[in-house]
């Protein structure tokens, strides 16, 4: 027996619809209306700037993005774990050390991205001179899916590549660019 060509299509819609209201439902920023505390770490892998005594970074918002990337982005929009500013030398965040970024209660949920806001970037050399780094962008979007359970705790890392970030700018002499390289670090 033929299935009917409308009945299909009801069908289709029914199912497609109610998958959505699924993946809606699971990717919403929350769970079962619980919230979780959130703790983002900021660590550096060990690198090579010779000459370098310090890469200061100065980060004064994080934030994170709840939902499903593609289906329900950011539908309650970013919320601020921390929004003043805070000094970070990379450099003592080599061989396993990290600093706590920002921590706080945020609801339940899935999460696929946070925002590091930069204000402000430096060298130290180790002659105790100083230069400033051009910062490009005011902000580096970090790609990563994490979940936070109603009452739990989540830990995140998060790996600033100053070797990979801090550059040289070919056309302005001399110029020291800041291009934040920022990867989820797997624990």
């Amino acid at each position: 027996m033929k299935t009917p060509w409308a009945l299909t299509c009801a069908l289709f819609l029914a199912f497609t619809l109610s998958a959505l209201a699924a993946c809606n439902a699971s990717g919403s920023a929350s769970l079962s209306g619980g919230t979780g505390r959130l703790e983002v770490h900021l660590t550096d892998a060990p690198i090579d700037l010779s000459g370098v005594a310090s890469v200061a970074v100065t980060i004064t918002d994080v934030l994170v993005y709840s939902g499903v990337e593609g289906m329900t982005e950011d539908a309650t929009g970013p919320i601020v774990l921390i929004n003043h500013p805070e000094t970070f030398d990379l450099l003592t965040l080599t061989g396993g050390a990290t600093a706590l970024l920002a921590s706080g209660e945020v609801p339940a949920g899935f999460y696929h991205r946070i925002r590091l806001e930069i204000s402000e970037a430096a060298l130290t050399y180790d002659d105790g001179s100083t230069a400033d780094l051009k910062i490009e962008s005011g902000k580096v979007d970090v790609p990563i899916g994490f979940q936070v359970r109603p009452g739990g705790e989540s830990t995140v890392v998060l790996d600033f590549d100053a070797a990979a970030s801090v550059q040289v700018n070919e056309t302005a002499t001399g110029t020291l660019i800041l291009r934040p390289v920022v990867t989820p670090k797997r624990q």
